[in-house]
């Protein structure tokens, strides 16, 4: 699948069949992980067959996760949302490797977890075969998320990247972003705030981005 279909297929699975990853998608994934870690300065961990790295009430929400991302950065402005837009990429490259996924924030022990002198865990991802298929979210009104200020009509790009803007996963599912069209096919990006608000904008971003094609638009500065 492409990643519009991975999009449309990635859903929060919190029940898990607790067997290793194939090797191969491990290793992809994996492999994945690092290319991403070269092209955002994070220091993202894949860690695989781990029963007790998740803990707590966690461990009962996320059934049999074995496995998990763990999203690690230099503890500095911006750490949210670089994880949160990173993490996503990680999250549907597993969803074209046929690997589950879901989003949560602590609950992870650090154990097994490599974190250098100014760096934090910023928050951890679970993976790994589905035992229960996710179901979709209810999302917000489009309507509700987006504003038009560049004096014309919204091109077909920007209602894209809503389309699966809207398919973010993002904390209690609040969805609390707003885009904004401005002129010259500039984007403006902001949080409304709430719980790991900066984490949400970065996933709803990555989102956005592949639905309207880098190709089409600006971020704002």
């Amino acid at each position: 699948m492409d990643l519009s279909e991975a999009i449309r297929a990635r859903h929060s699975v919190r029940q898990y069949e607790g067997i290793p990853l194939e090797p191969d998608a491990a290793r992809q994934l994996g492999a994945y992980v690092e290319e991403c870690n070269q092209l955002s300065g994070l220091h993202m961990q894949l860690v695989l067959d781990d029963s007790r790295g998740i803990s707590g009430l966690r461990r009962l929400l996320l059934k049999n996760a074995e496995n998990y991302l763990a999203i690690v950065g230099a503890h500095e402005s911006g750490l949210e949302y670089s994880g949160g837009y990173w993490g996503e990429k990680v999250v549907l490259r597993a969803t074209q490797l046929n690997i589950a996924s879901c989003w949560f924030a602590m609950g992870a022990k650090k154990d097994k977890v490599q974190i250098a002198p100014g760096e934090k865990l910023l928050i951890v991802v679970a993976l790994g075969n589905a035992a229960q298929p996710g179901k979709p979210h209810t999302s917000r009104q489009m309507t509700e998320l987006y504003a038009n200020e560049s004096g014309g009509e919204l091109p077909l790009w920007f209602l894209a990247g809503m389309d699966a803007a809207i398919l973010a996963p993002t904390a209690n599912n609040q969805q609390k972003f707003r885009f904004t069209l401005l002129p010259d096919g500039i984007v403006k990006a902001e949080s409304l705030g709430g719980a790991w608000a900066g984490i949400d904008l970065g996933i709803a971003c990555c989102h956005f981005e592949i639905g309207a094609g880098t190709e089409n638009f600006s971020w704002a500065n």
